[in-house]
């Protein structure tokens, strides 16, 4: 509820290792994937809550977003049409079809479901495309082309930014509830916490035995190039080439071909390969794998955005698209200097690490001093620098200083 996302992660994580077959606790797990941008996760979850409690439709609601999030129109499509079978009222349901159908270039549809949603600004934009589309045409309007599409899609894009602003939200209207009564799941736009204590679903047989074996099938997505299993692993699959480490190889599919990646960058301490004592390598597809985290150590995936760079410690970086440039910098720390990578581009990023990720915030008019060893990396205009301590700290205040504007990641 207060936005610290990588630190609700961890949390959730932590009660799930507790409880691992809490359903109101995946819920809001895939809920937090979905806020991170880690949308397969997200859909992983939420495709074995709905496998699970098939009538709540909240579920379907926020599956079919994720899935429209990744391009996946049809599919999203699918699950609301299933959402409104079971709540034909379900105001997000309709205002989200109606994203898809425009998406799939059906104006007709799409208006219409806007109407239902309530969105009377949507539909009479829908009249609008399907005024212009019918001038000088005596013929029935054929299929977009291409173009035609990919205009569709960041137009549709741009609605949906609107969507998660607020446009579409409703605060009244019907939940979807399961049958007994105790838990009813979170939808994306409400952010409302269920108020009764969590229950195990009511079944004789586990939900971790009701899954299809297609539930536990590792599918990497080559679009995405890195995903996570639902068991934590890292899937890696590319037609092209990517980056990674090929320390905890479980399977590989296609030859595997590499080449290990140099550093880049400019001043002493940077020649050598990326990753140091346990390299990174240029993987040439295609091929897929299956890479397992060292013991005590999980994956952490990351995808960066075209105008958001993030800044890691060499050693924690395990794997990047072939979209993401890495650059390496030392930041000296006396005996020990520490080889930053900056990795910028659009892309998956995964991380290996020995502790749940902490987000720590740095403003602009102060600085913060961390210790050194706890800091796995940090985004956005964060400027590090080595200071004895000052006041208002003591001499044994952490060296590291950071002063900008930006996020610390700690572990």
């Amino acid at each position: 509820m207060q936005d610290r996302v990588v630190e609700a992660k961890a949390e959730l994580e932590r009660a799930l290792r507790d409880k691992p077959q809490d359903a109101r606790s995946q819920d809001l797990l895939a809920g937090v994937y979905f806020r991170l941008g880690v949308y397969p996760r997200a859909i992983e979850i939420w495709s074995q809550l709905v496998a699970a409690y098939p009538t709540q439709a909240a579920l379907r609601v926020n599956l079919g977003l994720a899935l429209f999030k990744t391009g996946q129109a049809d599919e999203a499509k699918e699950q609301l049409r299933a959402a409104l079978k079971l709540e034909s009222d379900h105001e997000r349901a309709w205002g989200y079809l109606g994203l898809v159908e425009w998406r799939l270039g059906h104006f007709e549809q799409a208006r219409d479901a806007f109407l239902r949603g309530g969105q009377a600004s949507m539909a009479h934009r829908m009249e609008e495309e399907l005024g212009a589309s019918s001038v000088g045409a005596l013929a029935a309007p054929s299929a977009p082309d291409s173009q035609d599409r990919r205009d569709l899609s960041l137009a549709a894009a741009g609605a949906l930014e609107a969507v998660e602003s607020g446009s579409l939200q409703v605060e009244g209207g019907r939940r979807g509830r399961h049958s007994t009564g105790r838990w009813n799941a979170v939808e994306l736009a409400r952010e409302v916490l269920p108020s009764a204590p969590p229950s195990a679903p009511q079944s004789d047989v586990p939900v971790s035995m009701t899954r299809s074996l297609e539930g536990v099938m590792a599918w990497p997505d080559r679009r995405l190039g890195l995903t996570l299993s639902a068991s934590g692993e890292l899937l890696l699959a590319t037609d092209d080439s990517l980056c990674s480490r090929l320390d905890g190889l479980v399977a590989v599919s296609g030859e595997l071909r590499t080449v290990a990646v140099d550093r880049s960058g400019r001043g002493p301490g940077i020649r050598g390969g990326l990753g140091g004592a346990t390299p990174l390598f240029r993987w040439h597809g295609p091929v897929s794998a299956l890479l397992s985290p060292p013991e005590n150590a999980s994956f952490e995936l990351f995808q960066l955005s075209a105008n958001d760079p993030l800044f890691v410690r060499e050693s924690v970086l395990f794997a990047f698209v072939d979209s993401v440039r890495s650059e390496c910098a030392v930041l000296p720390l006396g005996r020990e200097p520490l080889i930053v990578t900056q990795l910028r581009g659009e892309g998956a990023v995964a991380l290996v690490l020995e502790r749940p990720l902490t987000g720590f915030r740095v403003e602009a008019d102060r600085e913060a001093r961390v210790d050194p060893a706890r800091v796995v990396g940090w985004s956005g205009r964060l400027f590090p620098s080595v200071a004895s301590g000052t006041a208002p700290y003591s001499a044994g205040a952490p060296p590291l200083c950071f002063r900008g504007d930006g996020l610390l990641l700690l572990g």
